[in-house]
């Protein structure tokens, strides 16, 4: 069965569409024109997801390709000159490497895709390079035919950036302000193009504009939230070196998650009701007292910044960073630094949660931020939202209704888009153009607070998101038992509720911990135009990766397939178990490759053994054993596998000697 899916493509290189908090945002009059459509088609039955328009590959599962062990990019390498005709890549010298992260499922390996050096906007590639040198996963989200007929612009990048800066009115300080020359995929074909990014005191919002920089048109602009970088990013200091001043532990009263969850009251009970943020006895009550671990002391004054996260007042109403002559943030709700307090509390934990307890490495790593979370507890200029911005890192809770930053869920909802993006790494920003990143949110929100073991799946709360900001007259907030099958409802806040749901439901099976590092693992190994099918295919593999056990594999798929993602499972371990390949033996790609009837390919030998050659398919089952003899040292012998009688799918052949084995991957077509 094939699930095709509409995706926004036209989230930049280095961006993704905006990624407000809770509330949807009305499109903004400034917006001009719309991004590019690319329709994403996974079928299970092969193994891989293909762009609908084109048929080429954007991403390749149940892999078993064994490098030749080197560095992690130069055994991608290997792997993408052996799948280039296959995926219709371009040219080695067009894919340029972005950066490498290591994480627990092994190596994430990022490309990308350039034309005469320069970028192509959402068009990367990501491989992923296990600890032991195979490539099992691969998304290639790049585009086969693309070019412009001079990268060479007519226009000047002062201009282009004057003219953006013009339409939008930029005003006041710009906290973040970039141009950078792109090729831009469009329906008609691709533009060289000014992309130019802003983040000022007004207009609200990080903005990116895209100017022909040959006809100075301007023909996109779109409010973004999150990141562009690079490999001229500053390293990430240690946490030693990012706080050199005095550390202290200090105590704090906070909502842990929040007065409702805390308590099991509901909204408009009495003395639970937000009153213009005034304090009740019962709201009183319902604060934990905590220890806010290693703040700062400077200059007599104590200071909300940590080795995890800060507090930064950038953003309009400016209320200060909440600085104490003690050490002592133990306040009611109503002034205005118990939210700095409740703010620093959640995202340290969780920071911690993920880096120290889980071992998943993921700090910022935007320039000036020294890899610290930086937050405004209240920003948004007082109205009723938040965000994430992916230029800078920095977060900002709104104030109407529910202070956002009095309830955890908005404040670890937020800080999840920020986790997706730093894992993703430099290469570009978590891909929200079908509601990924915001169900990304959804489920850490949700996660974090399910864990504290309050609720039951009988509380009428278990799945709400914001569940002290929302769910009340302000607003509804969000759900993470959403009935509908996916692609139902518009991006990206009712289509994260897929991504949420998908991931909670295994949560329930599993347990938190396992659910969270497979998630988190999993979307290290997706890029920057990651839609939810092919960001739950990378999840799975990475469980696969960390070898989880088959039953918790089965309860993911069912919970992903149930959801509509039509994913397919991967190849167990025991498949392509033994050593890593080496000289001893080799195998040619199989050809014709898609085959209908068969394919033949040559096995090599540096030695005299006993080899065994089979076909085996997704499930890991040998449907046919091709060649079991004895090849002599430095033979050649052809071989040719029939499968005309196999269902169509993609098939790994496999060969194993003595002490060596290697693989070529087969895709049968019908």
């Amino acid at each position: 069965m094939n699930l095709r899916i509409t995706a926004l493509a036209a989230a930049s290189l280095l961006l993704a569409p905006a990624a407000f908090a809770q509330k949807p945002m009305p499109r903004s009059p400034l917006e001009i024109g719309h991004d590019y459509v690319r329709e994403i088609q996974m079928d299970a039955a092969r193994a891989m997801s293909v762009d609908a328009r084109t048929n080429v590959p954007t991403g390749l599962f149940n892999l078993d390709f064994r490098a030749t062990p080197a560095s992690p990019e130069a055994m991608a390498r290997q792997f993408l000159a052996a799948y280039s005709e296959l995926a219709r890549l371009p040219a080695v010298g067009a894919l340029a490497h972005d950066v490498t992260t290591d994480g627990r499922a092994g190596y994430a390996v990022h490309f990308q895709q350039t034309v005469a050096g320069v970028p192509v906007l959402n068009a990367d590639v990501v491989v992923n390079v296990t600890h032991d040198n195979r490539v099992p996963f691969a998304l290639l989200n790049h585009e086969a035919e693309i070019d412009v007929p001079s990268t060479t612009p007519t226009i000047a990048a002062g201009a282009a950036r004057a003219a953006a800066f013009d339409h939008l009115g930029v005003a006041g300080t710009l906290h973040f302000d970039q141009t950078e020359l792109v090729v831009a995929p469009t329906a008609d074909g691709a533009r060289l193009a000014w992309q130019v990014r802003v983040l000022a005191d007004a207009p609200m919002g990080e903005w990116e504009a895209l100017v022909d920089a040959n006809s100075g048109e301007l023909f996109r602009v779109v409010d973004r939230m999150l990141y562009h970088g690079g490999d001229d990013d500053p390293p990430i200091p240690t946490i030693e070196a990012a706080n050199r001043l005095v550390t202290v532990d200090a105590p704090a009263m906070v909502f842990i998650p929040d007065p409702l969850t805390r308590t099991g009251a509901s909204y408009g009970q009495t003395g639970y009701v937000d009153g213009g943020d005034a304090d009740t006895a019962q709201l009183t009550a319902a604060r934990s007292a905590v220890t806010l671990r290693d703040v700062t002391f400077d200059a007599g004054m104590y200071h909300l910044r940590g080795p995890w996260t800060n507090v930064l007042d950038w953003a309009a109403p400016f209320s200060g960073t909440a600085p104490q002559p003690t050490p002592d943030w133990s306040f009611t709700r109503s002034p205005g630094d118990f939210e700095a307090a409740n703010t620093y509390y959640h995202i340290d934990t969780f920071m911690r949660y993920l880096n120290e307890d889980l071992g998943i490495t993921c700090r910022p790593f935007q320039g000036g931020t020294n890899g610290i979370v930086p937050f405004d507890h209240h920003g948004f200029n007082g109205a009723d939202n938040s965000s994430y911005s992916g230029g800078t890192a920095r977060l900002q809770f709104g104030e109407g209704g529910v202070d956002d930053a009095e309830d955890a869920d908005v404040i670890i909802h937020e800080l999840g888009h920020g986790i997706h993006h730093w894992l993703v790494g430099t290469g570009g920003g978590p891909s929200n153009s079908d509601g990924l990143s915001e169900g990304h949110g959804d489920y850490v929100a949700v996660s974090y607070s399910r864990a504290l073991g309050l609720q039951t799946p009988a509380s009428p709360s278990y799945n709400w998101v914001f569940k002290w900001d929302g769910h009340n007259p302000f607003w509804p907030g969000r759900i993470t038992n959403y009935t509908a099958v996916y692609p139902t409802g518009t991006a990206p806040h009712q289509r994260g509720q897929h991504w949420s749901t998908a991931n909670m439901r295994i949560w329930d099976v599993i347990g938190g911990t396992e659910t969270d590092v497979a998630v988190h693992e999993g979307l290290r190994l997706t890029g920057v135009s990651t839609i939810q099918p092919t960001a739950a295919q990378a999840v799975l593999q990475a469980a696969r990766n960390l070898d989880y056990e088959q039953a918790d594999l089965d309860v993911m798929f069912a919970s992903f397939n149930t959801q509509g993602y039509n994913v397919t499972m991967p190849l167990p371990t025991a498949v392509d178990g033994g050593p890593s390949a080496l000289t001893a033996l080799s195998l040619t790609a199989p050809a014709p490759n898609p085959s209908t009837g068969g394919a033949r390919f040559v096995l090599r030998s540096d030695q005299a053994q006993d080899v065994r050659v089979v076909l085996v398919d997704v499930l890991g089952r040998i449907v046919a054993t091709v060649f079991d003899g004895t090849v002599g040292a430095g033979e050649a012998r052809d071989l040719e596998v029939a499968v005309a009688e196999l269902p169509a799918g993609v098939y790994v052949i496999r060969a194993a000697g003595a002490g060596a084995t290697a693989v070529q991957q087969l895709t049968v077509a019908r």
